[in-house]
């Protein structure tokens, strides 16, 4: 986690703007501080995440800000789990399917990576573990899930 938090730091010194590379460190670093359960760090590391996954999708091609901002709006979803509002998380899933909607040209084009996104989502998202999650949410996303080409 220090080496991330360390690449993190450097990101400035390497690049002139937010870009991509912030957003692969960031990823890491995210996914390793739930990994410790380090909520408290988490919640404005994700919200730079999703600052920079805007911006990358203003700077850049659509599939590449797409996915950005597809994984910006899942580690704002399990954030919200995880400080207890699964109201809130389930709104994030909600704007991501919307987002899938809304760009379905482009998540034609990259299928494959939509897919791993809404597949970790159901993995690590209590409101869409079919057990106690919410069963509206759960089906919308197996439904986007079955029109992705394979």
């Amino acid at each position: 986690v220090d080496l991330l938090r360390n690449a993190l730091a450097a990101v400035p010194l390497i690049e002139e703007e937010n870009s991509a590379l912030e957003l692969q460190v960031l990823d890491s670093l995210i996914g390793a501080l739930f990994m410790t359960d380090a909520i408290e760090e988490l919640e404005p590391l994700v919200l730079r995440y999703r600052a920079a996954a805007k911006l990358v999708s203003e700077k850049t091609g659509r599939s590449i800000g797409l996915i950005s901002e597809l994984l910006s709006l899942y580690h704002l979803a399990r954030l919200h789990e995880a400080r207890g509002r699964p109201q809130h998380a389930a709104r994030e899933v909600r704007a991501l399917l919307d987002l899938m909607h809304e760009n379905k040209d482009v998540v034609q084009n990259t299928a494959a990576v939509c897919e791993k996104v809404l597949e970790t989502a159901s993995l690590h998202l209590k409101n869409l573990d079919p057990e106690v999650g919410e069963e509206e949410l759960i089906n919308s996303v197996a439904a986007e899930l079955a029109k992705l080409p394979r």
